[in-house]
């Protein structure tokens, strides 16, 4: 007797699998993404006025070049000192999407040609909007020629909250300056990640070139002004 239920429970057993087997019968497959590698530089400078010329792109889905698949938009517009970005776009074909993005520098080819790039210690004095209760702190920051008058900060804000406060690089409200002709600077763009956000305002900024040194106010947080000193 015991022979018998042994062996109908091996026959459910084997039945089962079978049939979970055939219930999983093409699920279990392999997806290639597309790998998009772009050619040329990842940051790309353009005068003012003069077309972007792609550097050109390659795509591959596993071992099949998909490079004509690739769809291309931009938003860079070449009459206008800023800071653009062209997307690269594929699906494969299971439909899972794979992007890579180029940043594109539209500078003034007429701007100081100056590079003050580098490390900068940074004094930060912080006020209320009407100028009351000010505050100082010390940090760094960076700033890195991207073309010609173009420099990429890596804390407008001097580097208040990402390094005196210690909250990380997701706090360092990263931007763009632009050089003008008379040494003052001005706002490309702005973003802080942690926050999500941006400055509320920019304003007399300028390279003292006796000193070296760089300096603005920075509108944040509820109007505050962050009057940051950079000394190299």
């Amino acid at each position: 007797m015991k022979k018998i239920y042994y062996l109908l429970s091996l026959i459910v057993l084997l039945g089962t699998a079978v049939s979970c087997e055939k219930e999983s019968e093409g699920l279990s497959r392999i997806t290639h993404f597309i790998e998009i590698d772009l050619e040329g530089p990842a940051t790309v400078a353009v005068p003012l006025g003069s077309d972007y010329q792609e550097p050109g792109y390659a795509a591959m889905e596993g071992e099949n070049d998909v490079t004509e698949s690739v769809e291309v938009e931009s938003n860079v517009d070449n009459s206008e000192i800023g800071v653009y970005e062209v997307s690269y776009t594929a699906i494969n074909g299971d439909g899972f999407p794979s992007t890579k993005t180029r940043t594109v520098v539209v500078y003034d080819p007429t701007a100081p040609d100056v590079d003050f790039s580098g490390t900068y210690s940074t004094t930060i004095i912080r006020t209320e909007s009407d100028g009351s209760n000010p505050r100082e702190y010390t940090a760094q920051m960076t700033l890195t020629m991207q073309g010609t008058g173009v420099y990429y900060v890596n804390c407008l804000l001097g580097g208040t909250y990402s390094l005196y406060y210690g909250y990380g690089p997701a706090y360092a409200m990263t931007g763009y300056v632009s050089l003008n002709s008379d040494y003052t600077l001005s706002l490309i763009t702005s973003h802080v990640q942690g926050w999500g956000d941006s400055l509320e305002g920019f304003q007399n900024g300028v390279y003292d070139t006796e000193t070296g040194n760089v300096y603005w106010e920075s509108i944040y947080a509820g109007a505050d002004t962050y009057a940051v000193t950079g000394i190299k």
